[in-house]
C-alpha cells in the first residue's frame, strides 16, 4: 500500500471546508509532509486572508493522516477514520495572517509515542518562510 495514494477523505473524518490538506507529499512511520492551499472557503477567513490559528488544524490534520496510515496498517480499513482529541502544547505564529490562494507546505513529526498518545511535532512553511512552529499533543478517540 503506497500512503500516498490513499484519498485524504480516506485518511480523515474532515468534509467540505473544513478538510484543509489537499495532497500528502511525503509520509513514513514518523512524518508526514501535506500542501495546502488558502482558499476564502476555509474558516477564519476575512477580507482576502486567513487568521494564523488555521494553522494549528493544519498540523492536526497532517499529523491525523500519519495516524490514520499507522492505524490502517494495523487495524484495517473497518476500523474507519476516528479523529485524535488534539490538545495544543505550542504554537508560535510568524506571521499575522496568511493571504488567499498562498500555497502552505506542512510538516509534523511524531517527537514522543506510547500507546494511543503522540507528542508532534509541526512547522508550517510559505514560500520557504516558517509561518508556525506547532507542538500538539493527541490521544486516540
Amino acid at each position: 500500500m503506497n500512503p500516498k495514494e490513499i484519498p485524504i477523505k480516506d485518511l480523515l473524518p474532515h468534509r467540505n471546508r473544513m478538510l484543509l490538506i489537499e495532497r500528502i507529499i511525503e509520509v513514513n512511520d514518523a512524518s508526514t509532509v501535506s500542501i495546502a492551499v488558502v482558499s476564502d472557503d476555509w474558516p477564519l477567513v476575512s477580507a482576502g486572508s486567513v487568521s494564523p490559528i488555521v494553522m494549528v488544524e493544519l498540523a492536526a490534520q497532517t499529523a491525523g493522516v500519519n495516524n490514520s496510515i499507522h492505524r490502517l496498517q494495523i487495524r484495517g480499513k473497518e476500523d474507519g477514520t476516528m479523529g485524535w482529541i488534539a490538545g495544543v502544547k505550542s504554537a508560535v505564529f510568524h506571521m499575522d495572517s496568511l493571504p488567499v490562494g498562498a500555497t502552505l507546505i506542512t510538516r509534523t513529526r511524531n517527537s514522543f509515542s506510547f500507546e494511543d498518545f503522540r507528542e508532534v511535532t509541526g512547522t508550517v512553511t510559505l514560500d520557504k518562510t516558517v509561518a508556525a512552529q506547532i507542538t500538539l499533543q493527541l490521544v486516540s478517540a
